[in-house]
Order: structure tokens, then C-alpha cells, then sequence
């Protein structure tokens, strides 16, 4: 009876063991987790090694004030461009706007996150022209203009560079710029970049996995 018993209890040690690791690795293989550095490259996301502050600056959400702070809360996807651009701008737009609509599959995600255009264009796009602008790709984007000082030192901050041109005498020309996005986090803090070109599945992986286990 000794002898049945310890083999009894043996057995059940070993079943609970068993268990348990298969348990771990059904938990390891399904539990969601953030992507690596690595995998972020892959998908043309480039976190900053050390999340940088913004300098002040003072622009325009269709005429009202729009600020660093305007910036906290949320995480904040922003493009540099211009309303007049005859190609690369829409495209950029459009591939936000269809990472947006992925993301509608995660409510929770997309509420913590804002689409934003700034122009950079500031003689031909006032800030009532940008706000339609954003809306015409998705009614919850927002469209920022304002003077050029503020723009061009918060595309320094954002990594964004641009040619300004101002007071031209051509109303036709076109400008050079980054086609880069900034991703800004919810202290208003530069947290990285997205590299171009753009595929809109891999923007909302990387936003949801950026959102979802960022700290």
C-alpha cells in the first residue's frame, strides 16, 4: 500500500508539472507582447533613444490657439506638408487615414491617438484651409497652420525638415520636405519616427504595439 501510494503521489507530481509547463508555454506563445527593436525597424519605426522635449511654439486649429500642451494627453502622429502638394502629401494622408480605419478594429487604441497635418505652407494655408484639409481624409484628423518661425522650429525639434518659402512671387511652386511622420507621446515628448515610404498595415501594428506596452 506504501509502495501504490508513493507511486500514486509521484505520478500526480509529475501530471502537475507537465501542467504547469505546458501552461507556461501556451501563455508565452499566445500572451500579446511588444514588438522588439528590431521588429520596429522592420516596420520602418524608429524609437528615439531618449524621448526629446519640444521647444514653445504657438500655431493655429482652425484660428484657435494650438500649443505644446495642446499636444499632451495623447499620442500624436504628425505629418509636415502642404495643402497645394500634387502627390506625395495626399498619398501620405491617405495611408494615415487607412491605418486609422485598421485601427477602428481597437477602439481602445485609436481614442488615445491623434492624426495631425501642419503645414508648412503658412502663405497659401491658413489654418481653417488645413483643418479641411485633414478632415477631407478622416473627420477626426487635424489640420494646424501658423507663422513660419514656429512651424520651421518645431520641424528642427521633430526632425522634419523643410525649405521654406515665403512672400513668393510664384503661386504654383512646390516645396521640399521630409516625408517622415513624428510620433509624439502623451507628455508631448518626440518618441520616435516613421520612416518613408509608408505602408498603412505596418503604421497600426506599430501604433497599437507602441500604445498598448509603452509606459
Amino acid at each position: 500500500m506504501t509502495n501504490n501510494k508513493g507511486i500514486t503521489y509521484t505520478v500526480i507530481s509529475c501530471l502537475a508539472i507537465i501542467s504547469m509547463v505546458v501552461g507556461l508555454f501556451v501563455y508565452s506563445t499566445v500572451a500579446e507582447k511588444e514588438l522588439t527593436n528590431d521588429q520596429y525597424k522592420l516596420l520602418k519605426f524608429y524609437q528615439l533613444n531618449t524621448k526629446r522635449e519640444l521647444a514653445p511654439f504657438s500655431i493655429f486649429n482652425n484660428d484657435k490657439p494650438f500649443t505644446q500642451d495642446d499636444l499632451k494627453g495623447k499620442w500624436d502622429l504628425v505629418f509636415l506638408g502642404f495643402a497645394s502638394c500634387p502627390d506625395m502629401c495626399p498619398m501620405t494622408m491617405k495611408k494615415m487615414a487607412m491605418a486609422a480605419d485598421i485601427l477602428k478594429e481597437k477602439p481602445d487604441i485609436l481614442e488615445r491617438l491623434n492624426f495631425i497635418i501642419l503645414s508648412i505652407d503658412p502663405d497659401r494655408d491658413n489654418s481653417k484651409i488645413m483643418s479641411e484639409y485633414a478632415e477631407a481624409f478622416n473627420p477626426n484628423f487635424i489640420g494646424l497652420s501658423g507663422g513660419i518661425k514656429d512651424i520651421y522650429q518645431l520641424s528642427l525639434n521633430l526632425t522634419l525638415p523643410f525649405t521654406p518659402i515665403i512672400n513668393s512671387e510664384e503661386k504654383n511652386y512646390d516645396m521640399d520636405h521630409s516625408m517622415n511622420l513624428a510620433l509624439i507621446d502623451p507628455d508631448g515628448k518626440y518618441f520616435g519616427f516613421f520612416k518613408t515610404p509608408h505602408k498603412s498595415e505596418s503604421m497600426a501594428e506599430v501604433l497599437e504595439s507602441v500604445i498598448k506596452f509603452s509606459k
